[in-house]
């Protein structure tokens, strides 16, 4: 697991450092700066994506499929909880709010877009989705709608969180913040996603 974790993060940080020297070339040339804020935050991201998807939920590991495959041991695992709070409430169910708070933290903090809470709870639901759909891939992994729902909770509450920090540290919050224009490359207006999906597509990968 732990070599896992760190060649998904060496891909990751690569892909990442790619991305982020492209960026800042087509921001010089837009006449658009980008602070060096902007990128610490950015690793602080993905540094927690790929904890979360190595170390917390139990992502598909393509190592893994090969190695069922070879065995002779189904890759499709389902097991579906779709009653919410079937078995009540669980301590399981406030780790999840706590687990997918820094999301909906440090999306408003690195996007001006998701200073709007759509945007970002719409997002901390597609990743909890990505998340769920994974784990009918993994053996002795349930996907339940109790997970999706405190997820998507957590999301909403790092979201107040930011907005009550950046109150207090507008400056800094001013200085992390990427605001995107029409005039923007692709690159930068795909700057978010690709953040989510190279940590996902490295955990696997990995």
């Amino acid at each position: 697991m732990v070599k896992s974790f760190i060649i998904s993060m060496i891909i990751s940080i690569f892909l990442i450092t790619i991305l982020d020297i492209f960026l800042n070339k087509n921001s010089n040339s837009l006449k658009k700066k980008i602070s060096w804020q902007h990128y610490f935050f950015g690793y602080l991201f993905i540094l927690y994506l790929m904890i979360s998807l190595t170390e917390v939920v139990g992502f598909p590991y393509l190592s893994d499929w090969q190695r069922l495959s070879r065995l002779n041991m189904p890759i499709f695992n389902p097991v579906i909880n779709l009653v919410p709070f079937n078995d009540g409430f669980e301590i399981s169910s406030i780790l999840n709010i706590i687990f997918f708070m820094p999301f909906g933290f440090l999306l408003p903090t690195l996007w001006k877009k998701y200073r709007k809470l759509l945007p970002t709870l719409f997002n901390g639901i597609l990743f909890s989705l990505i998340i769920e759909i994974g784990q009918l891939f993994v053996p002795y992994r349930a996907s339940d709608i109790n997970d999706l729902i405190m997820n998507t909770i957590g999301t909403i509450c790092g979201w107040i969180i930011f907005n009550i920090i950046s109150k207090i540290f507008h400056k800094l919050a001013n200085k992390t913040v990427v605001e995107i224009s029409s005039n923007d490359s692709m690159a930068i207006k795909l700057e978010s996603y690709l953040y989510i999906a190279i940590p996902i597509i490295s955990t696997f990968l990995g």
